[in-house]
């Protein structure tokens, strides 16, 4: 095995085995054949490579067109998400003409139908805005949410948007539709979605349940996929719902627009375009593994015939879940409480309507990362394979986010197991050691490095 590494991709760009499921941050797309052509260097036998952090599988998928791949991964939505990237389903004819007559059926117009006070109040305060009125949508947007209104946290709105919402309650709860029947619009309906989408994904998440698993498992992702495309965010993320006004408390220009951009677009449409990209998949004739778990569990179910692990771990106080809660909740389907937050002396619900006990990553805590790392590291050497861990330096004259470890004390910790290790990278500090405070602050934002431990 090399421990000398000669890398210099200076300008690495997304190979055509690429395949991009959600909007995710951190996204590695643009540096895939830099993580390929470093695991080959490492391991040319071609071996297996793990795939620790897998979130949205790009990387797994990647991989998976020339080794055995095991992707794993502690949140459901990635899960999903690798499950159907590694194992690929044929949809037949029929399935899409089945699909289309459930889109179809009386449970779609019994749910329009329930939700129809908030679907045409919505369209009320749209037009409101796009004729210079942008009050009742700023008010919508950050009061329109069911299951605040139902917890007792917007008893305060106007009559109007009162009067939507507690019809709508009424008409979903006579329908028998007020349970994970109506999942999405309750819980992402008004604030990530329109209402008419947000009903049009519960369709979705019910016809998904009649399914065997392993179609299941593909049309799950495509909804997934069609949720990243259609939410109404800054970036595409869940994180927070859009902030209608300035910091004045005044409405933010052309909101009326900014809002109809994304809510008037098709959910079947775009979920009927990634049904056809999840079916494009060629499957291969290598053997690949998904796993649900924590890390360090994870590891003691890997393959004996293990060669790499590839580790993508959060480094930042950011904590991943928050970016796709609601993705989270669309698989579990299972109605969770939703997290509050104590402000000025009042409690309130979290702006962003976060699942409750969502996973909290140890890496993202500064007292825990330390041990967090170290505990991965160790981990890994006990199996014999070598490891690749994505890092991003920061530069702190610029006030990027902070890492919660230095680069210096991540090689301080990898040479404790580790007999050789080195930085290599794939934007202008190629094949950089990082060996200095100065080296690190000056690193940029975007050069992506790669920390190679070797036996």
């Amino acid at each position: 095995m090399n421990s000398q590494l000669s890398f210099s991709f200076s300008s690495e760009v997304a190979s055509p085995k690429s395949f991009r499921p959600i909007h995710y941050l951190g996204s590695k797309l643009r540096i895939l054949d830099f993580i390929s052509k470093t695991i080959d260097e490492i391991d040319s036998s071609k071996g297996r490579v793990c795939d620790l952090f897998a979130g949205s599988g790009t990387v797994s998928y990647h991989l998976s067109r020339e080794r055995d791949v095991t992707a794993i991964d502690i949140q459901e939505y990635s899960n999903i998400l690798c499950s159907a990237l590694l194992f690929p389903v044929n949809l037949s004819d029929n399935f899409y003409i089945e699909f289309k007559t459930f889109f179809d059926s009386t449970y779609r117009e019994q749910l329009e139908w329930a939700v129809a006070p908030l679907i045409e109040y919505e369209t009320f305060c749209t037009d409101a805005a796009n004729s210079g009125n942008s009050i009742p949508l700023c008010e919508l947007l950050e009061k329109g949410s069911i299951i605040a209104f139902e917890l007792g946290y917007s008893k305060d709105c106007s009559k109007l948007l009162n009067n939507a919402l507690q019809d709508t309650i009424s008409r979903l709860k006579s329908k028998k539709l007020f349970d994970a029947k109506s999942l999405t619009v309750r819980y992402a309906g008004g604030a990530y979605f329109s209402y008419y989408q947000a009903v049009h994904f519960d369709v979705l998440l019910e016809y998904a349940a009649s399914l065997p698993n392993d179609i299941k498992t593909s049309f799950m992702a495509a909804t997934l996929s069609t949720a990243s495309d259609l939410v109404n965010t800054v970036g595409k993320q869940f994180a927070q719902p859009i902030q209608p006004r300035k910091s004045d408390g005044t409405p933010k220009s052309n909101l009326g627009k900014r809002v109809q951009k994304d809510r008037n677009l098709s959910v079947y449409d775009y979920m009927i375009k990634w049904l056809n990209k999840y079916t494009a998949i060629q499957a291969t004739n290598y053997t690949h593994q998904v796993y649900k778990m924590d890390y360090l569990d994870a590891l003691e179910h890997i393959d004996d015939e293990l060669k790499v692990v590839y580790a993508d771990p959060p480094y930042t106080r950011d904590h991943y879940s928050r970016y796709y809660h609601i993705l989270e909740t669309l698989c579990l389907r299972d109605s969770p409480q939703v997290s509050t937050t104590f402000i000025g002396g009042e409690t309130k619900i979290s702006r962003g309507l976060y699942r409750e006990g969502r996973h909290q990553s140890p890496f993202c805590i500064k007292s825990q990362a330390p041990a967090a790392f170290e505990a991965l590291i160790k981990n890994i050497r006990n199996r014999e394979a070598a490891l690749m861990v994505s890092y991003s330096p920061y530069d702190v004259t610029k006030k990027a986010r902070p890492r919660l470890l230095t680069i210096e004390q991540l090689e301080k910790l990898a040479k404790k197991y580790y007999r050789h290790v080195e930085f290599v990278s794939a934007g202008k500090f190629s094949h950089s050691k990082f060996n200095s405070v100065e080296k690190n602050f000056q690193a940029s934002e975007q050069a992506e490095v790669l920390m190679v431990c070797l036996v």
